[in-house]
């Protein structure tokens, strides 16, 4: 029968739902799911204790990424004679590429100013070890030479790649999910598996750790500028000088090199617009200091210490086109 239309709606003062909260299942389903985290984080553990995670695969950022691809370039046998080793001066500047056009057999084990002179020497010593001798040349920015402190994190990334340390665990310190190996578990598994992307202009280049692993390894270690910062940019002048730990860890490399390896020392340039007056004669004063503690050669012809603001990428990196001018010229000076 329709209901009449003039009569008063149904009330609805009254619940739709019930709900009953036992706080014994809450307290069941907490119990378990904090039980599966701790079981999931004792399987990471026994993993990790027992070495079954393996190695950090160190493709998580894009530092990590040039240390441990320029480890395996210094530890894999190569027809390369020739080991440029220093900071990302050396890294970008030295274009292995053009050395292998004017037969020069070489490769680019340039790393990251964060690290120490002694750090170089490590793979500079890896390069003799896995080659049989060679031939080192440092390079090295101005910039790296006043560094005050090398990175110890940097460092220890390096000698993990280099096997020359075990890696660092994470214990409660920092998170639950660094505390429980979660984390390292990620760096050996996660890292290895699945791309990471990269920022800024690398990002924009390369897109993903794995690429930039690819290009380095494709280039003999060199990596090319994506800056383009320096060009009609007014940038300050800086005054060089020689830090105060150069001096002991420069005799901490030569003696990481076996005797009777011949070492060379270039000191790499700088914008003209960030030059002082006494900009030539302060690096000449400072490449013979470094070298003397180094026990290093100088090249027949000296590199230029300074070059036209055009050429730079930003004040330590020159762009692609003006690092091949440029290792002509170091290929020319080492004939």
């Amino acid at each position: 029968m329709a209901s009449d239309p003039g009569s008063p709606a149904p009330s609805t003062d009254f619940p739709s739902h019930a709900y009953r909260f036992d706080r014994r299942d809450l307290a069941r389903n907490l119990t378990a799911t904090v039980g599966l985290v701790l079981l999931a984080g004792c399987v990471a553990l026994g993993l990790l204790r027992t070495g079954l995670a393996g190695k950090p695969a160190l493709l998580g950022d894009a530092d990590s990424t040039i240390l441990a691809t320029k480890a395996r370039l210094a530890s894999e046998p190569s027809r390369a004679r020739i080991a440029f080793v220093g900071d990302s001066s050396c890294l970008i500047n030295v274009d292995i590429p053009t050395l292998r056009a004017a037969g020069i057999e070489a490769v680019n084990l340039g790393t990251l100013s964060y690290l120490g002179f002694d750090a170089f020497g490590l793979l500079a010593r890896r390069f003799c070890e896995s080659h049989g001798g060679g031939e080192v040349v440092l390079v090295v920015h101005p910039e790296c030479l006043r560094l005050a402190q090398p990175s110890a994190e940097h460092r220890k990334i390096l000698e993990t790649a280099l096997d020359l340390t075990e890696p660092s665990r994470s214990f409660p310190t920092g998170s639950a999910a660094e505390a429980l190996g979660f984390e390292d578990v990620r760096a050996r598994w996660i890292d290895r598996a699945l791309p990471t992307s990269l920022r800024g202009g690398l990002g924009a280049r390369y897109g993903f750790t794995r690429d930039l692993q690819r290009e380095l390894l494709g280039k003999g270690g060199t990596l090319e500028e994506t800056a383009n910062g320096v060009a009609g940019a007014s940038t300050a002048s800086a005054e060089y000088r020689i830090a105060p730990r150069i001096r002991s860890e420069c005799e901490r490399f030569r003696n990481l090199l076996p005797p009777g390896t011949r070492l060379h020392l270039v000191i790499s340039p700088v914008p003209h617009s960030h030059a002082l007056r006494r900009h030539e004669a302060t690096v000449s004063e400072m490449a013979t200091t470094v070298a003397a503690s180094l026990g290093a050669e100088g090249l027949r012809d000296p590199l230029p210490s300074i070059l036209p603001d055009t050429d730079f990428g930003t004040i330590t990196h020159l762009r692609p086109e003006a690092a091949r001018r440029y290792t002509q010229r170091l290929a020319d000076a080492m004939k």
